[in-house]
């Protein structure tokens, strides 16, 4: 009896230690989400003060990145099906991939500062704030105009669903929306490795920009009528052509001519998280590897 009276205490006391801790990564959670808030608030501000210039970007950008969806359609007029996919099935396959793509660039446009920031030293000045400098960066430049290569995607994918007979269950449901978040982690991780390269030179960014703008546009056709190298690349490598081809055919119940098991759609929002693991992973070496400008 004496022994476990004589244990409740030590219970107590480590049960109290694990409540303060998780109080403690909330609090620094909630901290963090707050300091990312403002930046981003203050970002929106700024552009909205010229509302009639944002209003022309956002169109502008929508009229530049249709012309993507407008080749797709001009293809269509010589064709009958590509690689076994109809028009409205490669429209739901760019829509997809677009707006993916869109949302990525958008919720990571502040990247596009890193290259200034690392030659001018002003990198420096994050690392001392007691926020994360990945959070800092990606909330100080929101550019608003990404929105146009959104709306256009979002508006080619519920285009393609109108036409398209699909059979909706819970499971094709859910399967649209795995596509669309696991695209965005893809994209994302992307854009966070080119920030991340500008650690070791501020020059190659553009490396990047082949698996990015080039991944889109090879995620936007199906992925079957690829030569096997670029199929793997873009399958297992950068993952692009994973996280739209194989959700779309559980959507729009199609067979995998590759071959592959059932399940694979299934694997997207992990493989996606995988991926997104390790462009973050690279960010965090970059960083541990930063040795400011020496000025």
């Amino acid at each position: 009896m004496g022994e476990r009276d004589a244990i409740k205490p030590a219970s107590n006391a480590s049960a109290s230690g694990r409540d303060r801790h998780s109080l403690e990564l909330g609090d620094r959670l909630g901290h963090r989400l707050d300091v990312f808030g403002r930046l981003v608030s203050a970002s929106v501000r700024e552009q909205m003060v010229y509302r009639r210039s944002f209003l022309l970007e956002v169109v502008g950008r929508m009229l530049i990145t249709g012309l993507e969806l407008v080749a797709v359609f001009f293809l269509f007029q010589h064709v009958n099906a590509i690689g076994g996919w109809t028009r409205w099935e490669v429209v739901y396959l760019y829509g997809t991939a677009s707006s993916s793509l869109g949302i990525a660039e958008l919720l990571t446009s502040g990247l596009k500062e890193m290259p200034e920031l690392v030659r001018s030293g002003r990198f420096d000045g994050l690392l001392l704030r007691p926020v994360p400098a990945l959070l800092q960066v990606l909330g100080r430049h929101i550019k608003l105009f990404y929105l146009g290569r959104t709306i256009q995607g979002i508006g080619a994918l519920v285009l393609a669903l109108v036409n398209l007979d699909v059979t909706w269950t819970t499971a094709s449901a859910a399967f649209v929306l795995i596509g669309l978040v696991s695209g965005i982690l893809v994209f994302a991780a992307l854009f966070v490795g080119a920030a991340a390269q500008c650690f070791w030179t501020v020059e190659s960014t553009e490396m990047f920009n082949a698996f990015t703008y080039g991944g889109v546009e090879m995620a936007q056709y199906p992925i079957n009528i690829y030569r096997p190298w670029i199929r793997t690349l873009f399958l297992f490598v950068i993952p692009v052509g994973f996280v739209s081809y194989y959700p779309a055919l559980a959507v729009l119940g199609k067979p995998d001519v590759l071959g592959f098991p059932a399940f694979f759609p299934w694997l997207a929002p992990f493989v996606a998280a995988m991926f997104a693991g390790v462009g973050y992973g690279f960010w965090r070496i970059g960083v541990r590897h930063y040795e400011s400008t020496g000025s």
